[in-house]
């Protein structure tokens, strides 16, 4: 596709490009916050779009559609591009859950922060694993993977070959289950140590009545949990790191059903 000859066909097949891009610039994680301005969103769509499009091939399109038949597939592709960045906020959702967990449990749960990504009151460790991961996803590239899937997924999934399947919506429940056992084995290391520290002390306080375990407690389950926390983070970033490495196949693979 020539990017300065532009005919009817080529400018209807760029116009689908830019729907599907701009699906996957609004979903995919940092740019696709809500803090990002829109028409910064829309500029950075136009420019991969002129990439993609540049070294893509592209499948041939009928310019004598008619303008309802356009708008399906224009939904079509935006669709396409909504679940590449789907499958990458799930990830980032489990880290938000685990961090919910491990707040709930310290003793965090009201203390509420305004994320400024989603515009919502999230826990304070939450909003701290989620920047903690977000700087890790910068750091090895996570964006670039973005725009490698992008590109693939004109090989995956040509223009116009947008038909979900049963296969979809399984495919998505699966993704959306495993949201929960991430969120589990990143909060883990906390919540168990922090549950393991409840029952010594409930056994201490069976054993010597006359000491008031809630105020010794509340403290301890803080710094304890604090401690463990910190130590933690070279596991959480790990686990994250190979779940990210997955990210691209997973979207590509997510496609295929489509």
């Amino acid at each position: 596709m020539s990017l300065f000859n532009f005919d009817a066909a080529a400018l209807i097949g760029f116009l689908l490009v830019f729907v599907r891009m701009s699906g996957l610039i609004f979903a995919m994680p940092v740019v696709g916050a809500a803090a990002v301005p829109g028409h910064i969103k829309i500029g950075l769509a136009g420019l991969v779009s002129f990439m993609v499009a540049a070294v893509s091939k592209l499948t041939p399109v009928d310019v004598a559609m008619p303008f309802g038949r356009f708008v399906l597939l224009a939904a079509g592709e935006t669709a396409i591009g909504l679940v590449i960045g789907f499958a990458a906020q799930l990830l980032f959702n489990a880290v938000e859950l685990a961090g919910e967990m491990i707040g709930t449990q310290i003793g965090f749960g009201i203390v509420n922060v305004l994320d400024p990504s989603t515009n919502s009151q999230v826990s304070i460790t939450s909003q701290f694993l989620n920047n903690l991961a977000l700087l890790l996803f910068l750091a090895i590239n996570g964006h670039h993977w973005f725009l490698t899937a992008a590109v693939r997924s004109f090989e995956v999934l040509p223009l116009l070959g947008f038909n979900p399947s049963r296969g979809t919506a399984d495919a998505a429940i699966t993704l959306t289950a495993n949201v929960l056992v991430l969120a589990v084995r990143l909060s883990a290391p906390v919540v168990v140590t922090l549950l393991l520290l409840n029952v010594a002390l409930g056994l201490i306080a069976r054993t010597v009545p006359q000491m008031n375990v809630f105020i010794v407690g509340f403290p301890l389950q803080i710094a304890v949990g604090l401690f463990i926390l910190g130590a933690s983070i070279p596991v959480f970033f790990e686990t994250l790191k190979s779940q990210f490495r997955l990210l691209p196949e997973t979207a590509l693979n997510l496609m295929r059903l489509l």
